[in-house]
């Protein structure tokens, strides 16, 4: 396997933003089978070197491939859009929709079932989520890549708001 493969060719698919976790787990596994250094213990040392530097692009590519964010951004920067992670959407709805979300969230514990509002609060939020992740699809299927990089700096909001829910659920459970 060449070092300098994309994420998806790494794991020979083409790039896109649906993905089939289950088969990408799978191949995963594989490349890691294939490419643990210490299946090259005994081999020269430019091969183990290898080894090594294929493990860690198997791993970074799987980490970006299984995230749907990270995969968003990396298939805008193939593009050749880079979105830097402190620019916001301009879409003042949506902007205004978070705060209500994330007010809702700092109000949980004060409900007189905080987790019936956590698990109301978190079910909203996979909703949105998904509605923009299939946006995302879309829009970047269709190459309409503006309205890719929006809906990812909508997609980062999400996911942001989605481990502060993650986040309150273990703090309340755990108390």
């Amino acid at each position: 396997m060449a070092t300098n493969l994309n994420h998806f060719e790494v794991f020979g698919l083409q790039p896109a933003f649906a993905v089939d976790r289950s088969a990408l787990a799978t191949r995963y596994r594989e490349l890691q089978r294939e490419f643990h250094p210490d299946k090259y213990a005994s081999h020269s040392e430019g091969e183990q070197l290898l080894a090594i530097k294929m493990a860690a692009q198997i791993n970074e590519a799987h980490t970006v491939l299984r995230d749907p964010v990270q995969r968003a951004a990396y298939l805008l920067k193939l593009a050749g859009v880079d979105v830097p992670p402190e620019q916001t959407t301009k879409d003042t709805e949506f902007l205004m929709q978070q705060m209500l979300l994330r007010e809702r969230l700092e109000e949980v514990r004060e409900q007189p079932d905080p987790a019936a509002a956590l698990d109301e609060l978190s079910a909203e939020a996979r909703g949105l989520i998904s509605s923009e992740e299939q946006r995302f699809a879309e829009t970047y299927d269709g190459g309409d890549l503006g309205a890719a990089e929006d809906s990812l700096r909508k997609l980062q909001f999400l996911a942001k708001l989605e481990k502060q829910i993650d986040e309150l659920e273990e703090d309340l459970f755990n108390d």
